[in-house]
């Protein structure tokens, strides 16, 4: 896992950077070093268009490159809270380090998770599954979306044949939204696994929920027919229910 210590340099923090890039080495973490430019020497941006310039597309590529960005949030600075956003918006991981309290509503809008201490941080890291699915922040308030996946492959325990199915996802986010482009690889990594319907059913509502936290999910498969039975299995908490179909076409 490559990570990536955002923080303010300019006002005062760089120090504490370096000093949580140590601590993350030390527990393991392939850790991204942005200093390779050395722009101490401007006192004022203001005028210096190259200058900044070549700072910005430095460290954006730098961003480009992590798994997750971890803002330290213990001082304000323009510079990260950029990184930040601009990465949410790409569907990176957002951890913030928040040891005290935060004056600002910004950082915890792009946050998918907030520690407030180093411990928790690496607790965290440690235990994230980073090949799920991409979340980006919902910047667009209250709507709902659906989603269909029509290649959904996985193989059946009691037979050991391939079920084919076709996904549908309905959601009303929350503070995230579901990267949908990401869901392809998501779905590849079911092929080869045997798998009830209903654990299908269940185990992508349960992924959904857990990273994205909507306020209403429905998740939908439809498999096609087997011995002459079709089924669909549904989990929805729109109208907060639970329901399974299952319809029988028998030739």
């Amino acid at each position: 896992m490559k990570v990536l210590v955002v923080g303010s340099v300019g006002y005062g923090g760089l120090g504490e950077i370096r000093e949580l890039q140590k601590v993350l080495e030390s527990n393991g973490f392939e850790v991204l070093n942005q200093f390779k430019l050395d722009y101490s020497y401007v006192n004022d941006f203001r005028g210096e268009e190259d200058v900044s310039e070549s700072i910005i597309q430095h460290d954006l590529k730098i961003c480009d490159e992590a798994d997750v960005i971890i803002l330290l949030a213990s001082r304000p600075s323009f510079g990260a809270m950029s990184e930040t956003i601009i990465s949410a918006l790409k569907g990176k991981h957002i951890v913030v380090l928040a040891p005290k309290p935060l004056k600002s509503p910004w950082p915890l809008k792009f946050a998918n998770f907030v520690a407030k201490s180093v411990e928790e941080l690496i607790k965290y890291l440690r235990n994230l599954d980073l090949g799920v699915f991409r979340v980006i922040p919902n910047i667009y308030g209250n709507h709902e979306s659906i989603f269909e996946y029509r290649n959904f492959r996985c193989i059946c325990p009691v037979t050991g044949t391939e079920d084919r199915a076709k996904i549908r996802i309905r959601y009303e986010p929350g503070n995230f939204l579901l990267e949908y482009e990401s869901l392809d690889n998501y779905f590849i990594k079911f092929s080869g696994k045997k798998l009830h319907h209903e654990g299908v059913v269940s185990r992508i509502f349960n992924d959904i929920s857990k990273l994205v936290k909507p306020k209403n999910l429905e998740v939908e498969a439809e498999f096609e027919e087997r011995s002459g039975v079709k089924a669909t299995v549904r989990m929805s908490t729109f109208g907060k229910s639970f329901s399974r179909e299952v319809f029988s076409n028998v030739g």
